[in-house]
Order: structure tokens, then C-alpha cells, then sequence
């Protein structure tokens, strides 16, 4: 199998789109909000969502630029399955099942990471500490994505 040219399915370019969606969303906020984006945002956040250092507002652009580096970066290495970590034994029989889900994978990844940017970029353009809710919250998802992700996986393939 030529992994290069491994198809998408349907849910794969739905999780693209919503990846794309999400860094033009993000971006056409900042650009429409920036004249009201105050002179100093939070530049750092600590654990509990505190400001704990503040920075000149241009620092903002740093989101949607490593969410888009994120992005291609991501979309580069969905390319190469044969270099993914798989968590199973990968046969000829398996491959075309294991490496579509492991892409999933990665694409709600991609998706949950740029919803992150996003989400920091928006708070911050506020100049307000992050909620309570927000680490345990998007640690609780990413990781459970991967949890899942693996399981199926595993699941897929015993059979």
C-alpha cells in the first residue's frame, strides 16, 4: 500500500475542515478585534489560569502562528505511517485499518490543538486569566482521545 496516497474517509476531511475552520476563525478574530486588543495581555498563564506575566500585544500573533505550524506539521507526518508508534503489531491484513485509525487519531488532535489556540487566543485578546474549568478540562479531552484512539486500535486489531 502506497501510504503516501492513503484516502481520507469522510469523518477524516470533516476533521480537516473543522481544523481549517478553526485557524481562519481564530485569525479573522484577531484581525477584526485588533484595535481592540489592549496594549498589555496576559503573556503567560500559570496553572490555576492566573496571569502570571503580562506582554505587549503583538505577542498574541504567536497563537495562530503555532497553530498553523501546528497544522502542517501534523498534516506532514499523517503522511508517514510507516513512522508512527503504532500500539500493535501491524500486518498486511491489519495496516489499512490500523493506519486510518491512528490518521483519525491525529486529526481530532490536530482539531482539539487548534480549538486550544483558538481558545487562548480569544481569552487573551481580553486580557483575562483563563477559567478554572480550562486545564482540567482540555487535559481531560486530549487524553482521552488518545485513550480512545488506542483502545480502538487494539480493538481493531484482535480481530
Amino acid at each position: 500500500m502506497n501510504t503516501m496516497r492513503q484516502k481520507y474517509t469522510r469523518s477524516q476531511v470533516v476533521l480537516e475542515i473543522i481544523a481549517v475552520l478553526i485557524i481562519l476563525a481564530t485569525a479573522a478574530f484577531l484581525l477584526t478585534r485588533w484595535p481592540l486588543i489592549p496594549e498589555q495581555i496576559p503573556g503567560h498563564y500559570n496553572a490555576a489560569g492566573q496571569v502570571d506575566r503580562w506582554g505587549d500585544r503583538s505577542e498574541i500573533l504567536a497563537l495562530p502562528a503555532v497553530g498553523s505550524l501546528l497544522y502542517g506539521l501534523l498534516t506532514v507526518i499523517s503522511c508517514f505511517p510507516s513512522l508512527w508508534n503504532v500500539p500493535v503489531t501491524i500486518t498486511e491484513d491489519n495496516k489499512p485499518g490500523v493506519f486510518s485509525r491512528m490518521k483519525t487519531m491525529l486529526l481530532v488532535l490536530k482539531a482539539e490543538m487548534l480549538a486550544v489556540f483558538g481558545f487562548l487566543a480569544v481569552n487573551t485578546s481580553m486580557a483575562m486569566p483563563l477559567p478554572g474549568w480550562f486545564l482540567p478540562i482540555t487535559l481531560a479531552i486530549v487524553f482521552g482521545s488518545v485513550l480512545f484512539s488506542v483502545i480502538d486500535v487494539h480493538r481493531y486489531a484482535k480481530r
